[in-house]
């Protein structure tokens, strides 16, 4: 009749309350998601849901997912329910997962690219040091210890080789 009744709803919420109690969740009684989905379509007439009713709320993949796809029902019950207004607020449709964390690899990549900046920029003065060794010196070992280790292995092959 293209009307969907509060005796529809509730047959097919019963199979997803048989669903999530079948996976340890206590279901929200029917009365109350009644109520939610209610709030959510605003209808035209009390007790009846038209297509109308569910186009002109904009949040239809909300009202159906409750009653049909348990999987992101669940989604929806744990996201921020702030965020779903914001999103008809902003006429904005829902950034997908990987949008959220692309947003969020950015954010993380910003944030230890500011601290990087902040390290290189910070003053190294309050530290008592002794005198900083100069690069010649740095470099002067370094070669010491290259060229002796390098001389000793070489030593070893030589033996080696003479046995």
């Amino acid at each position: 009749d293209g009307v969907l009744s509060m005796f529809e709803l509730e047959y097919f919420y019963e199979e997803q309350c048989e669903r999530m109690e079948a996976m340890g969740i206590e279901p929200l009684p029917f009365h109350d998601l009644l109520c939610q989905m209610l709030d959510l379509v605003k209808p035209a007439s009390d007790g009846k849901i038209t297509l109308r009713d569910l186009k002109r709320c904009r949040m239809a993949h909300i009202f159906y997912d409750t009653f049909f796809n348990l999987e992101k029902y669940l989604d929806h019950e744990q996201r921020d329910p702030f965020a779903v207004q914001k999103d008809v607020e902003n006429d904005g449709p829902e950034p997908s997962d990987w949008d959220r964390f692309a947003a969020e690899e950015y954010e993380t990549l910003v944030a230890e690219e500011s601290a990087q900046a902040q390290f290189q920029e910070g003053s190294f003065e309050d530290y008592e040091t002794e005198e900083p060794a100069s690069p010649s010196e740095i470099g002067n070992k370094g070669n010491k210890i290259v060229t002796s280790s390098l001389s000793e292995k070489c030593g070893k092959l030589q033996s080696v080789d003479e046995e």
